[in-house]
């Protein structure tokens, strides 16, 4: 019978964290390159940006490597800058609409709402989550998550 291996807390939240990273950067894919029917070089820069760091955060974080935490660290306030900014242009164009085109500009500000709230979590929720997370390591002197061979071949 096999023994299960034990996975200290650091290293599950590394692990989690570096899924959901991986996760947002395909849904930021799917909704840019995928859903969105003109190409605009702004809205594809940032796009582009913060996939790029979602998905090296995110096989920093599960490959347990040593960049990890800047890796996850500059994504987490890019896409926490780029997220903000997203939903408070997305707020200010919808009130816009809504105010300026009446019953016809509620259609578009519901959809602008709608976007705005698919983005919310994975542009503002989870990178301030990370942030909280990795400025609770770097308070408490937490090194990077170590997986049980780093530690075996250490003598720990």
């Amino acid at each position: 019978m096999a023994e299960a291996k034990q996975v200290s807390p650091e290293r599950a939240l590394a692990i989690g964290f570096g899924t959901i990273d991986l996760i947002s950067a395909i849904l930021v894919y799917l909704g840019v390159f995928e859903g969105l029917p003109a190409r605009y070089w702004l809205v594809d820069g940032g796009a582009a940006l913060v996939i790029a760091l979602f998905a090296g955060a995110g096989f920093g974080l599960l490959s347990d490597a040593k960049w990890a935490t800047r890796a996850s660290l500059a994504a987490s306030v890019v896409a926490l800058v780029l997220g903000l900014a997203l939903v408070s242009t997305l707020a200010l164009t919808a009130s816009y609409l809504n105010g300026v085109y009446g019953p016809v500009g509620k259609g578009g500000a519901l959809i602008l709402g709608l976007v705005a709230a698919l983005a919310l979590p994975y542009l503002v929720a989870v990178p301030l989550a990370q942030l909280a997370w990795l400025g609770q390591r770097r308070q408490a002197g937490t090194p990077p998550a170590t997986t049980e061979a780093t530690a075996a071949a250490s003598g720990s």
